[in-house]
């Protein structure tokens, strides 16, 4: 007998048949699970590897299908098992080896399984969390759950201040609540896990509350004022009472103004005290000779006889003192201690001063153009030059119609009409205001200065000068000059239903100014090119000539 044992022995040892007395015993193979071995509780007895492989694979898609509750007091969440990673091959391997463990099991464990005995172990998945998912997850758990402490504080309605009392809360542990977590989905758990909290008390008592209460009713108990010599800028407690804060300021409770919003009110009550400063002007007497040339000509500026209209200063609320003087009184609820309003002087852009000093004695150059009355492109060429009339230019400075002008838009008085944009007639809000524009350029090529920028339009327009015009667009066309004198310059414009006048005064040392038109050369498509010299003498500046090339694209057919 015992050979025969040591026979099954070194057989089982092989994985081959023996025969033991009159039977024949089939001894399990390495690759090949004992009977009675278990993944995770599921048999797999006489697998092979590939069936074993199978097995888990079905294991593993059920333990990381679906969803496991978590539940923290009356909280309930959803955490995804497929946070779990199942390692298969690893799994495989652990069911193969189970009851083999040592020489001796690896060499009886087959032979006694061979003679009808269970000789496998239970065998759980080799399983993994994602970490990074996992406290992902847990942080949006807590998010829900978490019930930090209340400081406690104060409610306002009107004039009635309620303290708030303080609140004990109630946190996630979310160290140990990633741990119950990941052993639970590794575990396959089916039932509610319940997550760990803890109690977090407030860093404030309810005699904390008390003394903020206090503070807060005593600062509603009348209105506040800061007073100048003429003025006085009040709010009252009810205006108060809407700024009124609580706020928890390094573990202490402190009453607080919101400074924005009482900013917000300053501004809005200083605008009852401020006044603007007034501009200084000028005032021209008569009217300025009509030019409206479309050929050569010739000019020289005229004596004007232009006089200075006062400015004056203004006055305003410097606002951000108001507020944090307001703030000061509110908090500390006086209300009998008299604190001056901050006030600024306001200086107008152009002082009389500046305006007596600026020397605007001459009428510099002045163009008229006609148009159609009662057609909405004659309201925008009105209103465009309503917006420019008085404009003042100190020496050095250059004068942009668009930032001039500004937008043209309905809500600041223009209608639509019709405008030329790339090539294309359409119709545009501010249509029409071209016409102004070549105005404006006629007044400033007679008056010798220096035009900086400027673009014809695209086909001529027989109402315009050939060559001696501009078109405008907001924000991609404009016309720029530079004032080049040493005095100052004033823009005036006036308009009749049917026509509309630039006039520019200043003082350039008496400039004359010959505008020269050369012939229209036709071009292959029916357009044509002309050029226009201007040539400048006298005055205070050097003199020169300039060449104004335009060509034009043929009209096109209705």
């Amino acid at each position: 007998m015992q050979a025969k044992v040591v026979a099954a022995v070194t057989a089982a040892a092989l994985g081959t048949a023996v025969v033991v007395g009159a039977g024949v015993v089939v001894l399990r193979s390495a690759e090949e699970a004992l009977p009675g071995t278990t993944v995770a509780g599921t048999p797999v007895g006489g697998l092979d590897r590939g069936a074993l492989g199978d097995a888990v694979e079905r294991l593993a898609a059920a333990r990381t299908t679906g969803t496991m509750t978590v539940t923290a007091g009356a909280i309930t969440s959803e955490v995804a098992r497929s946070l779990v990673v199942v390692d298969v091959d690893a799994t495989v391997e652990a069911a193969l080896d189970a009851g083999r463990d040592g020489a001796v099991a690896r060499l009886l464990g087959p032979l006694l399984g061979a003679a009808g005995g269970d000789t496998g172990r239970p065998v759980e998945l080799v399983v993994d969390v994602n970490p990074t998912a996992l406290d992902q997850r847990i942080e949006a758990v807590a998010g829900i759950v978490d019930a930090p402490p209340d400081p406690g504080g104060i409610e306002v309605r009107g004039l009635t201040v309620e303290p708030v009392a303080p609140r004990v809360g109630q946190v996630l542990d979310q160290p140990a609540a990633a741990i119950a977590v990941a052993e639970a989905l590794a575990a396959g758990r089916t039932e509610p896990l319940p997550l760990p909290l803890v109690e977090q008390r407030p860093p404030t008592t309810a005699a904390d509350v008390d003394l903020v209460v206090r503070q807060a009713r005593r600062a509603l108990a009348g209105s506040y004022a800061l007073t100048g010599p003429e003025d006085e800028l009040r709010v009252t407690a009810l205006e108060v009472s809407e700024l009124l804060r609580s706020v928890l300021v390094d573990g202490r409770l402190e009453l607080r103004v919101d400074l924005p919003g009482l900013n917000r009110l300053v501004a809005r009550k200083a605008k009852e005290i401020d006044q603007p400063p007034v501009e200084a002007g000028f005032a021209v007497e008569g009217e300025p000779a009509q030019v409206t040339d479309q050929d050569d000509f010739t000019w020289t500026p005229k004596p004007a006889v232009v006089r200075v209209t006062p400015g004056a200063t203004g006055k305003g609320v410097d606002v951000n003192p108001a507020t944090a003087r307001l703030s000061e009184l509110i908090l500390a609820g006086e209300r009998t201690l008299r604190r001056e309003l901050p006030m600024t002087v306001l200086e107008p852009e152009l002082s009389t001063e500046q305006a007596q000093a600026a020397g605007v004695r001459s009428l510099l150059g002045t163009f008229t153009t006609f148009f159609t009355a009662g057609q909405p492109r004659a309201t925008n060429i009105r209103r465009i030059a309503e917006i420019v009339d008085g404009s003042y230019l100190p020496p050095g400075e250059t004068f942009s119609l668009n930032g001039t002008a500004g937008p043209r838009t309905k809500a600041r008085g223009f209608v639509a009409d019709g405008a030329i944009v790339d090539g294309v007639l359409t119709d545009e809000v501010g249509g029409g205001v071209s016409q102004f524009a070549t105005t404006l350029f006629n007044a400033v090529f007679f008056s010798g200065l220096d035009i900086e920028e400027y673009q014809p339009h695209s086909w001529y327009i027989s109402r315009y000068p050939a060559g001696r015009e501009s078109t405008v667009y907001f924000d991609q066309i404009d016309v720029k000059f530079l004032n080049d004198t040493r005095h100052g310059i004033v823009v005036e414009t006036s308009s009749t239903p049917g026509s509309v006048t630039v006039s520019l005064y200043g003082d350039n040392g008496g400039r004359q100014v010959v505008a020269q038109h050369g012939p229209r050369e036709p071009r292959g498509d029916g357009g044509f090119r002309i050029a226009v010299t201007r040539t400048t003498t006298g005055g205070d500046g050097v003199g020169g000539r300039r060449v104004f090339r335009t060509s034009y694209d043929p009209v096109p057919e209705d």
